[in-house]
C-alpha cells in the first residue's frame, strides 16, 4: 500500500475516533445501565479503544522484507 494511501487512512480514523470520543457520541453511552459487571460507559470506552488500536495497527503494519537481502 503506498504511503499516501496509508496517510489518508489514518487521517479518516483519527477523523472517526475524534468523533467517536466526543460529546454527543459519548453522551448516548453515558446512561445507568450494566453489561455484566461494567457500566455501559466503561464498555464504551474500552471497546473503542481498542477497536482504533487495531484499525491503526491495520494500516501501518507492513510486510517484512526478505532477511537474506542484507547478507
Amino acid at each position: 500500500m503506498s504511503a499516501s494511501k496509508k496517510n489518508q487512512q489514518a487521517v479518516l480514523i483519527t477523523i472517526a475516533c475524534l468523533l467517536f470520543f466526543n460529546f454527543p457520541l459519548l453522551s448516548i453511552a453515558n446512561q445507568p445501565k450494566w453489561i455484566g459487571d461494567l457500566p455501559l460507559l466503561l464498555v464504551y470506552l474500552f471497546s473503542g479503544w481498542l477497536l482504533f488500536i487495531f484499525l491503526i495497527r491495520r494500516i501501518h503494519r507492513t510486510t517484512p522484507k526478505n532477511r537474506d537481502d542484507h547478507e
